[in-house]
């Protein structure tokens, strides 16, 4: 805007302008204040706020009414000044006020008008959720669950790690926002591991009993999920087990961890567990309506499968579904959403063979699933990635479209974090949106409210130490092609 700027303050009577608009030929120069250069000014000025609006992505509506108001302006200022015998000298005295005024606009309040367009990236708004060191104790916090319970409300879960290794003693740790991620509460531990470690917080809602219901491994001290012969199934006392703490009051109390471990994980041949890492889903259509469903994937290490464990009854008891019957790309992290007539979804992060993610789907609500393959659309660099239904075909307040979004990184190692959207249930996925070029490692998605979807990620650097927060609008994902709401509804 510099040039702009010169342009209104050093204006004089053999001032030429080719090297601003090339091809101009000059033709801004001479007296500016005489009638027949009138035109010619009008004409430079527009031409300067299209420049502005080019180089500064200002709505093109902005500039053309900022421009013609300043322009009427002085029009109409100078019939009211000045009688006709008089219009030529008060019109060279507009003509200044004027080029002040509009060289103001173009040095100041255009940059103003275009600071969301030229500021970009939903991620230069995003809001630190947790901060490891700060008014804590962890030396690093990382993997993180996002969960709606209605109205605004969104809890945040994630590993509070004392020390800077997967098995670092973690704690469970939270944070509420009640104003759609907003502000968001000091961070708390809901579950204490007390030198063991808990890993792999997976949260669920129940919308009929209002139940928030936490999974996660804890492993004995001194394991590592990495470190040969670990005993598998329910009974030594170095093996692997699956926990889980609920609440019925939105996150302001919680159960002691009460142990699952049986119903959910096979007596022999599995070692090691874990659950998403991400946020499971409740039904809301088909047969199994109200289930909860929790993604796992299920060891030795490097020989991975993946499978669901579910409940009937609002998280009372839990039952273990069938694994994956073949394990293309060694998978081991899931996410997973609802798809139409009750169907499940399932997204994993590859262990090596190539670049792209995997997929497989369930037709009986997570108990048997079909084979895994390839999700080219899904750029995959070994990190884990979220999926959530936004919408399904049989819901009318949203249009009738069915909707799943995907979250995770889209290029190079846990950079650019992308928002892709799926419109027939994950087979194809036609919109991408970048939310950002820095680090972005994992991520969970979870609905703000209708048009508006959440994305809690860890901003990636060495020992990650900060999860943030940032709301997207269906409307920018699609670039104005879908509100996410039924047609004539609007954002609240």
């Amino acid at each position: 805007m510099e040039w702009l700027w010169r342009c209104g303050r050093d204006f004089s009577d053999d001032f030429a302008f080719p090297d601003i608009f090339p091809g101009s030929g000059g033709r801004f120069s001479g007296d500016p204040y005489s009638d027949g250069h009138v035109s010619c000014w009008f004409e430079f000025w527009a031409e300067a706020f299209r420049a502005a609006r080019r180089r500064y992505r200002v709505p093109a509506a902005r500039s053309s009414l900022v421009f013609l108001f300043l322009w009427s302006w002085r029009t109409c200022m100078t019939w009211l000044l000045c009688g006709r015998g008089k219009w030529n000298k008060v019109k060279r005295m507009m003509n200044s006020v004027f080029k002040c005024l509009m060289s103001a606009v173009c040095a100041v309040a255009l940059p103003a008008f275009g600071q969301e367009e030229k500021t970009g990236f939903p991620t230069d708004r995003a809001v630190t959720v947790f901060s490891a060191g700060e008014g804590n104790p962890y030396a690093s916090i990382r993997i993180p669950a996002l969960l709606s319970i209605g109205k605004g409300q969104l809890l945040a879960f994630a590993e509070g790690r004392y020390k800077n290794t997967d098995q670092g003693e973690n704690d469970i740790i939270m944070s509420v926002s009640k104003n759609g991620g907003k502000t968001w509460s000091r961070p708390r531990a809901i579950a204490k591991a007390h030198g063991a470690t808990f890993n792999n917080p997976c949260p669920v809602y129940d919308a009929k009993t209002r139940t928030v219901t936490v999974v996660f491994q804890r492993y004995p001290a001194g394991v590592k999920e990495r470190q040969p012969n670990i005993p598998d199934g329910w009974d030594d006392e170095k093996c692997i087990r699956n926990f889980m703490i609920q609440s019925r009051n939105g996150g302001s109390s919680w159960t002691k961890p009460q142990e699952i471990t049986k119903t959910t994980k096979r007596p022999s041949g599995v070692d090691i567990m874990a659950s998403g890492p991400n946020a499971g889903t409740q039904l809301k259509s088909g047969a199994h309506k109200g289930r909860l469903v929790i993604p796992m994937n299920e060891g030795p290490f490097g020989k991975w499968v993946i499978s669901c464990i579910y409940s009937d009854d609002g998280g009372k008891s839990w039952k273990l579904g069938q694994p994956t019957a073949n394990m293309k790309g060694m998978v081991n992290e899931t996410s997973i959403a609802e798809t139409d007539n009750g169907g499940v979804v399932m997204v994993a992060r590859h262990w090596g063979a190539g670049n792209c993610r995997r997929i497989a789907w369930s037709q009986d609500g997570g108990e048997t699933w079909g084979q895994v393959e390839d999700a080219p659309e899904l750029f995959c660099d070994s990190t884990q990635n979220s999926l959530m239904t936004y919408s399904l075909s049989d819901q009318p307040a949203y249009g009738g479209k069915s909707r799943i979004l995907f979250s995770g990184p889209s290029a190079g190692r846990r950079i650019k974090g992308q928002v892709a959207m799926s419109y027939d249930n994950g087979k194809t996925w036609p919109v991408k949106k970048l939310l950002g070029e820095g680090g972005f490692a994992y991520s969970s998605l979870a609905m703000v409210e209708p048009g508006i979807v959440g994305v809690l990620y860890e901003e990636n650097q060495e020992h990650i130490k900060k999860l943030k927060f940032v709301p997207i609008t269906m409307e920018w994902l699609t670039d104005g092609e879908d509100t996410g709401l039924a047609p004539g509804r609007k954002l609240k």
